[in-house]
Parts: C-alpha cells; sequence; structure tokens
C-alpha cells in the first residue's frame, strides 16, 4: 500500500530544475589548466568585458577546441565558476548543524568574492549575473533543504514563494552589501538567519 504522507515543506517541492550540478560528472569540469578562478585572475589584469576566449586559452595552456568543446562563451565560464563555488559552500554547510554558523559561512564566502562581484556588476554582464545569482542562491537553499531539512514550518501550498522570497532577499542583501567596503558579517548572518526564520522581531538593536 502506498504511503499517502502529505507534503508541507519546502523540502518537499520538486528540485529537479534547481539542483546544483553533480562535481564528479560535470560536463563542464575540465581536467585541464582551466580553474573556477580563471575568470578573478584574468580580471586583476584587464577589464572584464575586455576578456576574451583567446586570454582564458592561453592563460590555462589549453586549445580553442578544448574550450569550446565545454562553454560556449565566457558567460558560460563564470556561471561553472559560481556553481564550484557554491558546491564547496554547500559541502561545508553540511558539516554544521548551527544553522547561523551556515549564514555566516554564507556571508564570508560572498564578501571575501565581493571585489569580483563588484567587476561583474559593473560590466555588460550585469543583467546575466544578476539572473545567475538569483539562480545560485536558490539552487543553493533548495539542496540546503533538501539534506538538513526546513529551518521552518512552512506549509506546501507556501513553498515555492517562501523560497523565491528567501532566494530574492538573499540577492538583494548581496547587491547591496557587495558595494560597501566595511560589512560586519556576524551582525549581517544573524540579521539574516532571523528574518529567514521569522525571529526579527524577538531582538532589537543587532
Amino acid at each position: 500500500m502506498a504511503e499517502n504522507r502529505e507534503k508541507t515543506y519546502v523540502a518537499d517541492v520538486d528540485r529537479s530544475i534547481y539542483d546544483i550540478r553533480d562535481v564528479e560528472h560535470d560536463a563542464y569540469r575540465m581536467e585541464s589548466g582551466l580553474t573556477p578562478e580563471i575568470v578573478d585572475k584574468l580580471s586583476k589584469e584587464k577589464n572584464i568585458d575586455k576578456i576574451t576566449v583567446k586570454d582564458i586559452v592561453d592563460e590555462c595552456g589549453i586549445s580553442r577546441q578544448s574550450f569550446y568543446y565545454h562553454f560556449q562563451d565566457i558567460l558560460e565560464v563564470i556561471e561553472w565558476s559560481a556553481e564550484q563555488a557554491f558546491q564547496k559552500l554547500l559541502e561545508r554547510s553540511m558539516e554544521t548543524d548551527d544553522a547561523e554558523a551556515v549564514f555566516q559561512d554564507f556571508i564570508t564566502a560572498s564578501d571575501e568574492a565581493s571585489a569580483m562581484l563588484r567587476k561583474l556588476l559593473n560590466s555588460q554582464k550585469r543583467e546575466q549575473v544578476e539572473r545567475l545569482m538569483v539562480r545560485s542562491v536558490r539552487a543553493y537553499l533548495q539542496e540546503l533543504i533538501q539534506r538538513k531539512g526546513p529551518i521552518a514550518d512552512i506549509p506546501y501550498e507556501d513553498a515555492e514563494a517562501a523560497l523565491s522570497f528567501c532566494t530574492y532577499g538573499i540577492v538583494g542583501l548581496l547587491l547591496e552589501y557587495c558595494e560597501k567596503k566595511d560589512v560586519d558579517r556576524e551582525r549581517l548572518a544573524r540579521q539574516m538567519y532571523r528574518l529567514l526564520t521569522g525571529r526579527m522581531a524577538e531582538r532589537r538593536g543587532a
């Protein structure tokens, strides 16, 4: 007899379209000199919009044929780099049961990448990068919920709306704070945690 379990949590939502790619079998994974940090490295030498496929293949010592076998353009390299970063962040998040510590790690990683993010947002790729941020954050949250369970009880009919609210809220905060030089990581992590768990009204002044 099939189990008739009512879906009540975000974790029950179909997650197939949000999955982070499998690192071991990712079609984008390359065993050459190309690393997720390549665009960041090249951006220190020239404007993001000026980086070409030739710059990348010359830096990595790979052929153009090899590059185009894995990527369509530089934007896909940026997307691949973001996926690798979020995958590493997700794996670290699995090592703790402290939800607030998860947000602390998330904010720390985001702050460390803020210089690169500012360059991307100030480039002609801003619109694509913002969409990438939304997809990446949503995939991260969905995977986190799937593995660790929801941080709050949310009825199934509200799950998609809650996930979208959290996703766009986090992306909005990242876009705002990436322009600031001095970010209080611990304070921002606490605020994000309380906001997403509905506890913002419990404490004041933080």
